[in-house]
């Protein structure tokens, strides 16, 4: 019953208390006296009943009615919140594909404690698509430098040819924003048109409940009926995924640390990205460098070269040279005037400033007017 229900029910019991009052009508004298006489003689005829009790009775027997109907209606609420919770257990993904020997169920994260077979369908398709991403990526990173790059431009307008790309992370800036357009695009399709993963559900999707990563295409183009060989297939898929994930984050950080791809580091022996003179963790060996002399020898008390490759000191060669020479013509500047003398005439006929006006010091740039500069 709702609270209305309730309200009018409670309602409804005043006025049928209200009902059996009756209108209070004047008593005369006499009919008192009679009432009165009768009691004296031990009548067993009732004493009428005095208006005002009547009332009080009445009232009283209404807001009973209405307390109970208000109580009912507090209690029906909470009686229905009781009979509407419903416990429900994690779903036990424990049996599921994957769990497999050496380490059977192993979720050290905790993410699938508390959840739903919905929340672990999700988990177990991004683990796939993750998985057959990282498998393809794994050959690309081997690909181009085994069987080498396409023929051709990349890229017409900017120039850029296959063969410019490295095969690595690096490629990631070489790639012009209009293939990174073309990239998310296509992916885009891949998600929501051709190969759209039916168990994540949602708007634009599909409903909830398929199997995560099938994408209804069988086993290249068969579909295997033997549920055991269907088993084992899935599971080698899944493994292999997890497999590439590894290989592709160990990939990626070998090549970011030493500046090659994998055949590269192979080929030239670059196994280790410390201390050969290579990659991120390059330390070129200047103490062999023109400049390292006695008495000093290698003077490097700033560390400038520490962690540093031979690109790196060739630019601080460069630079030091530059400073050197500049200084060494600006120690010359120095002494030459006062030595040899200055030139003859005006250093600004407008301005009226002659060349013995410039003195052989710093306060000279004080007196270049903003047009010599």
């Amino acid at each position: 019953m709702s609270k209305l229900s309730s309200a009018v029910a409670g309602a409804a019991t005043i006025l049928g208390g209200m009902t059996f009052l009756t209108t209070p009508q004047h008593k005369t004298s006499s009919s008192v006296r009679t009432g009165e006489g009768s009691l004296r003689g031990g009548s067993a005829a009732q004493a009428p009943v005095a208006p005002e009790e009547g009332h009080v009775a009445a009232f009283g027997l209404g807001a009973a009615g209405l307390v109970t109907a208000v109580t009912l209606a507090a209690r029906r609420p909470a009686q229905s919140r009781q009979q509407s919770v419903v416990s429900v257990c994690a779903y036990d993904a424990s049996n599921e594909i994957g769990a497999c020997d050496p380490l059977l169920f192993w979720d050290p994260i905790g993410f699938c404690e508390g959840g739903s077979k919905e929340d672990f369908d999700r988990r177990r398709a991004v683990e796939l698509k993750h998985g057959r991403l990282c498998m393809f990526a794994s050959i690309g990173m081997l690909w181009p430098d085994v069987f080498g790059k396409f023929d051709g431009y990349l890229s017409p307008s900017q120039g850029l040819r296959f063969e410019d790309v490295p095969s690595g992370i690096y490629a990631v800036t070489k790639v012009p924003l209009e293939g990174w357009l073309q990239i998310l695009l296509l992916a885009g399709l891949i998600e929501t048109k051709l190969f759209g993963d039916k168990s994540f559900g949602g708007p634009g999707f599909a409903k909830y409940g398929a199997e995560p990563g099938n994408f209804g295409t069988g086993y290249w183009g068969r579909r295997i009926q033997d549920p055991a060989e269907r088993r084992l297939k899935l599971t080698t898929e899944l493994n292999n995924g997890r497999l590439a994930m590894v290989a592709m984050a160990g990939l990626l950080i070998q090549n970011g640390l030493t500046g090659q791809s994998p055949i590269d580091q192979w080929q030239s022996g670059h196994i280790s990205p410390f201390n050969d003179g290579q990659g991120y963790f390059a330390q070129f060996d200047p103490s062999q460098e023109l400049g390292a002399c006695p008495p000093l020898g290698y003077w490097d008390p700033f560390g400038m070269m520490a962690f540093q490759d031979e690109a790196k000191f060739r630019r601080n060669r460069e630079l030091e040279l530059k400073h050197g020479r500049i200084c060494m013509a600006a120690t010359i500047g120095i002494i030459v005037p006062d030595l040899f003398g200055r030139f003859d005439g005006y250093l600004s006929p407008a301005n009226g400033l002659k060349f013995s006006d410039v003195p052989s010091t710093i306060d000279a740039i004080y007196k270049v007017p903003v047009e010599g500069w």
